[in-house]
């Protein structure tokens, strides 16, 4: 975490964290859901907008990480702004291929090690890495070895890191590390205000 935030937080201990407004999907995208524009429509506009500006796509990856609930937040400043997960809070991309293939988060960090795999009946891959829970980008998967030897009836061995690692199948109501996707049923129409300084620099597009 950046030095400025930690002092922030030390300075300003007390600011209210803010819900449904930051959220990252299935490719490692962050977005913006500008819950103060007029005429906010849920349907219409709760997936978000893209942010693209690169300062604040490295600000938001440098102070990002999970509290002890499993809730994952961008520690904005002395504000928390907890994020909606579509599927993990960490997206893996794939460096290389086969079993010497290396993986990296959405955020930057190399993965060392790999400790469980699951398979979603969607065709999702969630691996329990070093560096937390994530799900590999679903463009990369066909860059990854996978085996057949498996326990029966399981789907198979993903040859990772020059490891095997046993893929499990995982329900679709089955918790994925005890994540909470969404960390605040915050009531449409009512949420929490909008981030610190946030929403009008990161609706800018360079």
């Amino acid at each position: 975490m950046d030095d400025a935030v930690l002092r922030a937080m030390q300075r300003w201990p007390n600011v209210p964290a803010v819900y449904g407004w930051l959220r990252l999907d299935r490719r490692g995208r962050w977005l913006l859901i500008d819950r103060g524009q007029p005429d906010f429509d849920e349907r219409r506009d709760g997936a978000g907008s893209p942010i693209t500006n690169p300062q604040i796509l490295e600000f938001i990856a440098r102070n990002y990480q999970p509290d002890a609930q499993g809730r994952w937040y961008w520690q904005n400043g002395p504000q928390r702004v907890f994020v909606d997960l579509e599927i993990a809070p960490l997206i893996l991309r794939v460096l290389g291929c086969g079993a010497q293939a290396q993986m990296v988060t959405h955020t930057g960090v190399q993965i060392s090690r790999v400790d469980y795999a699951w398979l979603t009946s969607r065709g999702e891959l969630l691996l329990a890495t070093d560096a937390g829970p994530g799900a590999v980008h679903d463009l990369d998967l066909g860059l990854l070895e996978f085996g057949d030897e498996a326990p029966a009836g399981l789907p198979g061995c993903l040859q990772i890191l020059d490891k095997p690692v046993t893929i499990d199948r995982l329900g679709d109501d089955a918790p994925f590390f005890d994540l909470r996707p969404r960390p605040a049923d915050y009531p449409v129409g009512s949420p929490s205000g909008p981030p610190l300084a946030f929403v009008n620099k990161s609706t800018r597009t360079s």
